[in-house]
C-alpha cells in the first residue's frame, strides 16, 4: 500500500461546520528529531521511537517507523546518490539540512511515496524546521533526482555503502569474503515478528489462530508491521513476543521444574517468562528499574511468577541464593539485530564493544560463585563478534578448569543443525533459516560446572 500524506477534511459538528482540532503532528518532523537525537549514540532508535511515536495515530507511527527504519539501512546509498548534488552549507544548520535530504531521497527511492509527495513534503519540511533559505536547494535537489534517477558507483554494491566499512571488516575476517557479504546483505533486510507461546503444547493451536508459521525451534513466526495487542491471546497471557534466536537459551537447561534458576541482565523478560512457564524457581536480575518494570508487567500479563532482584549482576550480594542453573544473556554490541535496530549501523567503530567486554568477564565470575556443582551455565550474546562469544567462553575455560562444555545437540533444537559448531556451541547468522524468514545474529554456549 502506498503511504502517502494527504489534506483531509476538518472534523465538523452535527451541524456540518467546521470544529477546531489539534493540529496534526507530521511523522516526518518527527523522523528529523529523531535523527538529530540518534547522533550522539546515547540513546537508541527504539527509546525515541517511544518518546516521539507517543500518541500518534497508528498510520503515522507505523509511517515514523518505515520512514527511519528505511533511512538508516539505506544512509550509504543516500549520501552516495547526494553527493554529487548536495554540498552541505557551512553553518549550524549543516546536520539538520543533510538529514532533511536524506529523508527526503528515502521516501523518493527507498520507500512506497509518490514522486510529487516525497519532493513538495521535503520541502514543506525544510520549511517548517526554519530552513526557509534553503527550500530551493531541497527543491533542487530531489527535483533533479526524480527526473534522473541515480546510479551506484562503478563497482560498488549497495550492501558496501550500508554497512560500515569496520563492520564489513570484521565480518570478512571472521566469517570469509562470501559469507561476510551474505551477512551484510541480510542483516540489513527486515526482521519478521516472532513470539513464544507459555504453554508449549499449545504452539500448534496458536500457530493456527494466528496465521503464522511454527518453526522448528519452537517460536511462532508472524508478519511484521502487525498491532500486537490486538492479536487474540495477547491480553490472556498466552504468548509474548521473542526473538527467535534469542528464544533457544533457556529451552537448553536439562532441568526446570522446583530447580532455582538465575537470569541475569534479565529485562526485559522473555527468558525469565520462559523459564518460570516451565516451572523453574526463577530469579531474574537487572540493573535497570525501568526495564525491569517491563518484566513485572509482563510477568503479571502471563500469570507467571519469579524473583525480581534490582542490581547489578556483576556485583551479586555475598548471601545471593546458591542456584541450580544460570543463564547469562550478558550485555554486548548487538551486531545480530541490525534488522530489528538499523541504529546500529550509525556507529564508526568497535569501542562499544571493547568497553564491554570486561563486564562479560565479570558477569561470568558472579555467574560461577553462584552455581551450585553439577549445575549449568548457559552464556549468550546477540553480537555476531567472537570476542563477546567464542573467545570469551575459551577463555573462560581457560581459567576454569571445573567446566567443560555441554554440547548443543540438533535434537534440542527441533531437528535444526544449520547453526551448531563442531564444538558444539551455537553460532547463529542472518543467513540461517533464510526460506522461513532469517534469523537474528546469536551465540550461545553451554557450559557444566563438574566441582567446586
Amino acid at each position: 500500500m502506498r503511504e502517502s500524506r494527504s489534506n483531509r477534511p476538518a472534523p465538523r459538528n452535527a451541524n456540518g461546520r467546521a470544529t477546531s482540532a489539534p493540529v496534526a503532528i507530521d511523522p516526518r518532523m518527527l523522523a528529523l528529531k529523531t535523527l538529530q537525537e540518534l547522533r550522539g549514540g546515547e540513546v537508541t532508535l527504539d527509546e525515541l521511537l517511544t518518546k516521539h511515536g507517543y500518541g500518534l495515530p497508528s498510520r503515522d507511527r507505523n509511517f515514523l517507523r518505515q520512514l527511519l527504519g528505511s533511512t538508516l539501512r539505506h544512509l550509504g546509498e543516500i549520501d552516495a546518490i547526494l553527493a554529487p548534488r548536495y554540498h552541505p552549507p557551512q553553518d549550524r544548520t549543516a546536520n539538520r539540512l543533510t538529514n532533511i535530504m536524506r529523508l527526503g531521497v528515502t521516501q523518493l527511492f527507498f520507500m512506497d511515496v509518490s514522486e510529487h509527495g516525497a519532493v513538495d513534503s521535503t520541502v514543506n519540511l525544510a520549511r517548517d524546521a526554519g530552513l526557509h533559505k534553503y527550500v530551493k536547494l531541497v527543491n533542487a535537489v530531489l527535483r533533479g533526482l526524480q527526473r534522473d534517477g541515480f546510479e551506484l558507483p562503478d563497482g560498488v554494491e549497495d550492501w558496501q555503502l550500508n554497512i560500515p566499512a569496520w563492520l564489513r571488516g570484521v565480518w570478512k575476517k571472521t566469517y570469509g569474503a562470501d559469507r561476510a557479504r551474505d551477512i551484510a546483505r541480510a542483516s540489513l533486510g527486515y526482521a519478521k515478528l516472532d513470539i513464544s507461546v507459555r504453554d508449549a503444547e499449545e504452539r500448534a493451536e496458536w500457530a493456527e489462530k494466528l496465521g503464522g508459521t511454527l518453526l522448528p525451534t519452537g517460536t511462532i513466526r508472524l508478519e511484521s508491521g502487525q498491532r500486537i495487542r490486538d492479536f487474540p491471546g495477547y491480553k490472556e497471557g498466552k504468548w509474548w513476543v521473542q526473538d527467535a534466536a534469542a528464544a533457544l537459551p533457556a529451552t537448553l537447561f536439562s532441568h526446570y521444574e522446583d530447580k532455582t534458576i538465575y537470569d541475569l541482565c534479565a529485562a526485559p523478560g522473555g527468558k525469565t517468562m520462559q523459564l518460570a512457564a516451565r516451572g523453574a524457581n526463577t530469579i531474574a536480575v537487572d540493573k535497570s528499574e525501568g526495564r525491569l518494570r517491563r518484566v513485572y508487567e509482563n510477568l503479571e500479563r502471563v500469570d507467571l511468577g519469579a524473583a525480581i532482584v534490582t542490581g547489578d549482576a556483576t556485583e551479586l550480594a555475598d548471601d545471593a541464593p546458591i542456584a541450580d542453573a544460570v543463564l547469562l544473556d550478558a550485555p554486548c554490541s548487538a551486531t545480530g539485530t541490525i534488522r530489528r535496530h538499523p541504529d546500529i549501523l550509525l556507529r564508526s567503530g568497535d569501542a562499544l564493544m571493547k568497553s564491554l567486554l570486561p563486564i562479560q568477564q565479570k558477569l561470568l565470575l558472579q555467574a560461577d560463585r553462584v552455581l551450585a556443582v553439577g549445575g549449568e551455565l548457559i552464556y549468550c550474546t546477540c553480537s555476531m563478534q567472537p570476542e563477546e562469544g567464542e573467545f570469551q567462553i575459551k577463555s573462560f575455560l581457560a581459567d576454569h578448569s571445573n567446566y567443560a562444555r555441554k554440547p548443543i545437540t540438533a535434537d534440542e533444537l527441533g531437528g535444526w543443525d544449520e547453526a551448531l559448531t563442531p564444538e558444539g556451541e551455537l553460532r547463529i547468522l542472518p543467513i540461517h533459516m533464510t526460506d522461513l524468514g532469517g534469523m537474528d545474529g546469536f551465540y550461545c554456549a553451554r557450559l557444566v560446572k563438574q566441582r567446586g
